[in-house]
């Protein structure tokens, strides 16, 4: 089949669509009118959906012969930052705009049900459509995932992609195993005694303790985690104190940490618990340490990597594919739909930049924008490696 064909043909029609999301965007668990919209094109193409996370939606298109189910994910939510850009479908929302491209994923994943609708009745397996909320704020694929998205019937494989400015539209990047980070928040809250300034001895002073912690933990990575492996600790807020004359009884202070692999992050949340309380400890102070999880590592599955690898470079020759070569220590939630497949899945990054238009902004930027060939470029590969995992069988 000529993906490429019949993305092309509905290439105004994706792009007058991916111009309305874009004109209309929501922050995370606020997606009600995307939610509306999206709703409204899958009733009109006759797609089976139903609402899923509070303002997240689970598309299914039934194929007419047997085969594996796969699931497709694309992101809803937008950001909160005023577009800078003078275009003809800029945000109308005040202060809210997607610079994160979310709304080119949403566009493709249309594609994809539009196409897969078409071809129905040749459809091999089933193929579950994931338009997820809230990946900007809560996680929205974790609470999909946890109300049963992958299940009934059981999802075979998951895939998903991501625009990137820094490649020009028709080039897309891979990379296996590690792609991106767990990302969890460290708390840590030192408790001393309050006492006069003028007589410290007095007292415990949790601000000294905790910039002995802050200290300490500066060595967590480089000596506790082994320099093949990958991980940053990063202490962003601290609070303390409550006049300058008065010895500070309690500090808090808040970060964020990254991981790349379950074992890493398990030992990393151990050490800097024993860390900060050991360190306390030797001021005369206590420490309370809470390491709350947030998204974990996105790990590609090898099998399904090499199934994109080898659709896309018979789509798109193969000086236009990339291999990545270090993970991101950014966090992405598509790592809950991998979790939940039994035989995992992958993501990938879609070039949208355009250098000779000048389309390089980065993502989260007030001036992002896309080239949008990248949009049929993402149905039509989509849709090759979608075809690939529906048929693939498991060794």
């Amino acid at each position: 089949m000529d993906f490429q064909k019949q993305a092309e043909a509905i290439r105004d029609e994706m792009i007058a669509i991916r111009r309305e999301l874009h004109q209309h965007p929501e922050l995370g668990t606020q997606e009600h009118e995307t939610h509306r919209r999206i709703c409204a094109l899958l009733d009109a193409w006759g797609i089976e959906h139903q609402t899923i996370a509070d303002t997240g939606i689970l598309g299914i298109i039934r194929g007419g012969k047997p085969g594996n189910c796969v699931g497709i994910r694309a992101d809803m939510d937008a950001l909160p930052l005023q577009e800078d850009r003078d275009r003809s479908y800029c945000s109308k929302n005040d202060g809210v705009m997607h610079a994160c491209g979310h709304d080119v994923h949403m566009t493709v994943l249309l594609g994809v049900a539009k196409l897969c609708k078409e071809m129905q009745a040749e459809l091999p397996g089933t193929v579950k459509l994931f338009f997820q909320p809230a990946e900007e704020t809560v996680g929205g694929g974790e609470r999909m995932v946890q109300q049963g998205c992958c299940e009934n019937p059981k999802v075979d494989y998951s895939i998903g992609l991501h625009v990137q400015p820094y490649m020009d539209a028709g080039n897309v990047e891979l990379r296996y195993g590690q792609l991106n980070a767990s990302c969890d928040t460290v708390t840590i809250v030192v408790h001393g005694k309050a006492g006069h300034g003028a007589y410290p001895e007095r007292g415990v002073d949790a601000i000294v303790a905790a910039a002995g912690i802050v200290s300490g933990l500066q060595t967590f990575v480089s000596r506790n985690i082994s320099p093949l492996n990958n991980a940053v600790l990063t202490i962003g807020t601290i609070q303390g104190g409550a006049k300058s004359n008065i010895v500070a009884d309690q500090v808090k202070m808040t970060g964020t940490l990254r991981t790349l692999d379950p074992e890493t992050r398990v030992f990393a949340r151990d050490r800097i618990t024993a860390i900060a309380q050991g360190i306390a400890q030797g001021y005369g102070c206590t420490a309370d340490v809470d390491v709350e999880w947030g998204y974990a590592a996105l790990i590609n599955t090898d099998a399904v990597v090499d199934v994109m690898k080898e659709c896309a470079e018979e789509m798109l020759s193969r000086e236009h594919v990339l291999m990545k070569q270090f993970p991101s220590l950014g966090g992405e939630d598509f790592s809950y739909f991998i979790d939940g497949s039994a035989h995992g899945g992958a993501f990938y990054h879609l070039g949208c930049g355009n250098s000779a238009k000048g389309i390089t902004a980065a993502l989260h930027n007030q001036q992002f924008d896309v080239d949008e060939g990248c949009i049929p470029v993402g149905i039509a590969l989509q849709m090759k490696i979608l075809l690939k995992l529906l048929t693939r069988e498991e060794k």
